[in-house]
């Protein structure tokens, strides 16, 4: 029977209908909104967007097709202590109330780091800290492409490159088309195409197996239902302290991304802002939750049916067990693994047309306003269009890089995006919280943190000599036949996630003992959940320490609506600005 035999033509059918319904809301809107068409309104959404459908493209921007299909493989291959990373991510999370929504609310501003030049007066630190963030969001869209591509690719067939054409151009055009408006009701849509899903897999999933208890039972005795794990040491990949820690620091510079800020600062209200972060928040939590345990029912599945596709060699890569498992599951059932598909494709739309709406923006507010001082609002409005167009073909090159280069090419990028996270954070902390720091502490510091960062995650991602952690037992394979499953076995030696620890390990090669390692390979071997927390520390020390010894930079002193107090003022927005704030002529233009 040949490969694809088993894709239905209903499968293709939901799976077209799918990406179709994406498309024709992000138009509509686009039409609809065509006689308001202005920056403030392509970019902000006229300021008059509501908290539940804000709160549901913020959930669904950040839950990509690399989560959508790397978290359940997380579980499957290391067990569901992952899912304490889900506290820690609601501890960072919840700086959007004491942070974002107190400072930057009433600030209004369209691009986040136009506060760095208004807290700094420094249009360098502005551009700086903005061409980072433009590098990190466009490698991050080419990864998520990437990722979905290689999901439809093993059960579809056809090249890598078209499947990231096609996703890039229907997010090119209702992104260009209908603005932040169009980006925010096509993620309402593909939202609920993805939990339906979600649910889909698990309810149908545990009843085939027999319930609950027997999800349980066959997961029990690998070690994959180990939920606490107090070890101290830094180097155990995932413990409880790693996964808090790390994943609340991480979280916690997530307050002051530009696809937050623009989202908070489109709502209506303070109050609606507030409820937008109260939604989002416990949001995160459940469907992260949900995503992760399908790694337990795949596994309780496959071990049911005595045939592991991993153990078996039916799948070489751990990203693909969500797509094999449905296909198997579903197979009597015509459609679903085309709504699957399109599950993964509404969580990729989501992310990249976010990312382009988000680098749109800063293009607008960060280059062209600032170059372009005499641009009408229209010329401005039609600028932000062409640069989603020109955005989104940038991002569509890499994803074909990145597909058609056999190599390690994307741990280069992951270990670049990585380098992102840990400076900036860095660099809002100290402009929000610290006083006394100076231009050049700023500069420096953002430079060392990236470059520890790029040397950290390169040493982790080539290093031969580092502690690694070996899978989980896989499940039996004395049942396995000949299977004619509709999954083509990509081989590629690259990593597809970036951030969570999916490392393609070899289970014969590893280095499991501290007593093997020597020198930086110490380094190298620490948890992956801890990098973030190590570059911002890193970053605050060398901020700090230049700032402390260029004091004397600073002359001008600093409004007090751009720094917070750590008192009871964190849990309230400040009130707009007063007059000792106007100092700076955008500040007029905003208020």
């Amino acid at each position: 029977m040949e490969a694809d035999s088993k894709l239905h033509i209903a499968d293709y059918v939901l799976f077209c209908i799918g990406l179709a319904v994406s498309l024709a809301t992000g138009i509509y809107y686009a039409v609809a909104e065509r006689k308001k068409s202005s920056t403030y309104g392509f970019h902000r959404g006229g300021g008059k967007l509501k908290a539940l459908p804000v709160a549901l493209s913020m959930l669904v921007t950040f839950e990509s097709s690399i989560f959508y299909l790397g978290y359940p493989a997380e579980v499957y291959i290391h067990g569901i202590i992952f899912w304490l990373v889900n506290f820690g991510t609601m501890i960072g999370l919840s700086s959007l109330f004491w942070i974002s929504i107190p400072l930057f609310y009433p600030l209004q501003v369209t691009s986040v780091f136009e506060y760095l030049q208004l807290r700094h007066d420094s249009q360098l630190i502005r551009q700086v800290a903005m061409v980072l963030n433009t590098i990190f969001m466009v490698l991050y869209a080419a990864l998520v492409l990437f990722g979905a591509a290689l999901a439809l690719q093993s059960v579809m067939g056809l090249s890598v490159w078209i499947y990231i054409v096609v996703l890039s151009v229907i997010a090119m055009i209702y992104t260009s088309l209908g603005g932040i408006k169009a980006v925010i009701a096509t993620d309402v849509v593909q939202g609920i195409i993805m939990i339906v899903i979600i649910l889909a897999v698990l309810i149908y999933g545990t009843v085939k197996i027999g319930g609950v208890t027997r999800v349980l039972d066959y997961n029990r005795p690998s070690g994959r239902l180990q939920l606490v794990d107090f070890d101290t040491s830094p180097f155990t990949r995932h413990t409880f302290w790693t996964l808090i820690i790390g994943a609340a620091i991480r979280s916690f510079g997530f307050s002051c991304r530009q696809m937050a800020i623009q989202r908070l600062n489109s709502t209506k209200s303070v109050s609606e802002a507030r409820k937008v972060a109260a939604i989002s928040i416990p949001g995160f939590f459940l469907l992260e939750s949900l995503v992760m345990l399908q790694g337990l029912v795949a596994f309780a599945y496959f071990t049911d049916k005595g045939c592991d596709p991993l153990a078996s060699g039916q799948i070489s890569n751990p990203n693909q067990i969500m797509s094999f498992a449905v296909m198997d599951m579903f197979t009597k059932a015509p459609g679903v693994t085309g709504l699957f598909l399109a599950a993964i494709c509404s969580a990729t739309l989501s992310t990249l047309s976010s990312l382009l709406s988000s680098v749109s923006a800063l293009i607008s507010e960060d280059v062209l306003k600032v170059r372009w001082r005499n641009a009408s609002d229209v010329q401005l409005t039609k600028a932000s269009k062409l640069a989603v167009l020109v955005c989104g073909v940038v991002c569509t090159g890499f994803g074909v890089v990145i597909s058609e280069t056999k190599g390690p090419i994307t741990q280069i990028s992951g270990s670049i995006l990585g380098a992102m996270d840990g400076p900036m954070t860095a660099l809002f902390f100290m402009s929000i919280f610290l006083k006394f720091t100076t231009r050049k502490g700023i500069l420096v510091s953002i430079l060392c943190g990236v470059l520890f960062a790029m040397w950290l995650s390169l040493g982790y991602n080539f290093s031969t000599g580092r502690k690694e952690t070996p899978w989980l037992p896989l499940g039996p394979t004395d049942k396995c036949e000949n299977s004619s499953l509709a999954i083509h076995n990509v081989t590629y030696s690259v990593n597809i996630t970036f951030k969570i620890a999916m490392e393609d390990l070899a289970t014969g090669n590893t280095t499991e003992s501290l007593s093997e390692i020597t020198g930086l390979n110490y380094l190298y071997s620490i948890s992956y959940m801890y990098f973030a927390a190590m570059v911002t520390f890193v970053s605050l020390a060398v901020g700090i320490s230049i700032s402390l010894m260029t004091k004397v930079e600073r002359q001008l002193p600093i409004p007090r609506h751009l720094m917070l107090i750590i008192n009871k003022q964190f849990f309230k927005c400040k009130p707009n600005l007063t007059d000792d704030s106007v100092s700076f002529e955008r500040q007029k233009q905003h208020f």
